[in-house]
């Protein structure tokens, strides 16, 4: 069975989406002004890279908005931007659930995992609505405000995800945490993952840092480590893989040693989603990327590998059918036995053993 641990469903990205109001979505969204997704300077169509055009404006005040055709919007002085975080073909700047499953269908695939992110909005009501109408062909994860996760209302939050409106796991974004002045590890969460652990649910880490510096990911990567040791039964999802961008210089990728003993914790399972960290500078079949997925399989194991493709978003670097076939027509030392966990048995043990 083909399952995608790796699709988003949303309403319009312009919009409150959960939040109180568009204004507070948008505190959450507008660090995608400085994303490594495509950007133009409206005025001459001239590309955007990254920061490429701040020049210590404050972001707050860039009327960062919503657009069309996948297009985020900025200002600054009368000069207008866009950052196309989705594809173009996203005309409302929207992924309805009825898109992602006549896409699944279009691969031959099962089932859907959808994960969030505050980018999506607070969707746990939203999505639930989703995993309803769709029982037989979409899971989706909660979102909470990991900052506030330590408290009785994220507490609440959780448990209402999850027990009222029936989602599957947990999406956790630790520079949430880091923003809070706070980390995995303090003793104040220890009620939150207790509550975890209690509702037998996994939880999918987005390892992301409050600062673009490696230094400062890399103390989020090692607070993980860490976390691991002291909650070695609670099943995770190390989203996206190896943040594979950081590591990419002339022409090399190098990875760090102390990458490698969170990914091997027992209870950690790795998603291989190369398109979409490096779409932007290699070409399908991101041969590149061989290597590495050939040391995911012998350090890891198949039974610790999950694909996922980050639908609709992967479509801004190759299509949907790409998204899979890198791995599956062009890893040929991963046999076919390997690719059916992989592709599919691996993520459904894991969404599927809650409760």
């Amino acid at each position: 069975m083909l399952v995608d641990s790796h699709v988003h469903v949303f309403p319009d990205l312009g919009q409150a989406n959960g939040f109180d109001t568009v204004e507070e979505h948008m505190s959450y969204a507008r660090s995608l002004m400085f994303h490594r997704s495509v950007g133009r300077r409206l005025s001459d169509g001239a590309p955007v890279v990254g920061r490429d055009w701040h020049s210590g404006e404050n972001p707050d005040d860039l009327n960062f908005r919503g657009g069309d055709f996948g297009r985020f919007l900025w200002t600054v002085g009368d000069v207008d931007y866009a950052r196309y975080y989705l594809p173009p073909t996203a005309r409302h700047l929207d992924s309805p659930p009825e898109q992602i499953i006549a896409q699944l269908d279009y691969l031959g695939a099962s089932k859907g995992v959808i994960q969030g992110g505050h980018t999506y909005g607070r969707l746990n009501d939203y999505l639930g609505g989703v995993v309803k109408q769709y029982p037989d062909r979409l899971y989706a994860l909660a979102s909470i405000i990991e900052g506030t996760a330590d408290g009785p209302a994220g507490v609440a939050e959780l448990r209402s995800a999850i027990e009222r409106h029936g989602l599957h796991g947990l999406f956790f974004d630790t520079a949430g945490v880091s923003k809070a002045g706070k980390t995995v590890n303090d003793p104040s969460y220890e009620e939150f993952w207790s509550v975890i652990r209690e509702l037998g649910i996994p939880v999918f880490w987005n390892i992301t840092s409050a600062s673009p510096d490696l230094a400062n990911w890399m103390e989020e990567h090692a607070a993980f480590e860490k976390w691991l040791e002291r909650y070695p039964d609670i099943p995770c999802v190390y989203t996206h893989g190896v943040p594979l961008y950081r590591f990419w210089s002339d022409g090399k990728l190098s990875i760090p040693s102390e990458i490698w003993p969170a990914l091997e914790a027992p209870n950690v399972s790795t998603e291989v989603l190369i398109p979409i960290l490096m779409g932007g500078l290699w070409d399908y079949p991101f041969t590149e990327a061989t290597a590495l997925i050939r040391e995911y399989y012998d350090r890891l194991g198949a039974e610790k590998l999950i694909w996922g493709s980050d639908m609709p978003n992967v479509e801004r670097h190759c299509t949907y059918t790409q998204s899979l076939q890198y791995l599956t027509r062009y890893c040929d030392f991963i046999p076919q036995s390997a690719l059916d966990r992989i592709c599919g048995d691996n993520v459904l043990s894991l969404i599927e053993r809650k409760g």
